[in-house]
């Protein structure tokens, strides 16, 4: 699950963030952390920014963060609740591409919830609550 106000643990670093669940789910902190830094890089937080606590991250890096969190898990399902509803327009777009890009060449599904009509048509598929009932786009 990737969320709009990111939720990331303020006294755990980037790397630390992404780390905590595969070593909740018994992965080895030495795995966990190769396998940490890995996904951070593929999503663009360098090994400099990887050591920054999320106070010191901008929004889209902290965003981009809690992507390669929820990429830890190794599931097939992404869910992201307004994932860039407290990011400017250039980051909005920077993630909304990262996601694009999971969806497309990670044989994941990514689903995105979003308000923002701008960047909503870039899906590859759009559904719509209308009267709170799912329509097709």
């Amino acid at each position: 699950m990737i969320f709009q106000a990111f939720q990331l643990f303020p006294l755990l670093t980037a790397l630390e963030n992404v780390c905590f669940p595969m070593e909740a789910n018994g992965v080895s902190k030495a795995d966990a952390r190769n396998r940490a830094a890995a996904l951070l890089n593929e999503v663009g937080i360098g090994a400099d920014k990887q050591k920054r606590y999320p106070a010191n991250l901008s929004g889209g890096e902290q965003q981009r963060v809690a992507i390669a969190r929820a990429l830890s898990t190794g599931a097939g399902l992404l869910l992201a609740d307004e994932p860039t509803g407290n990011l400017d327009e250039a980051n909005s777009i920077q993630v909304m591409e990262l996601l694009l890009a999971l969806a497309h060449t990670s044989d994941r599904c990514v689903i995105v919830v979003t308000h923002d009509l701008e960047l909503a048509p870039r899906a590859d598929q759009l559904l719509y609550m209308k009267g709170g009932t799912l329509v097709s786009g």
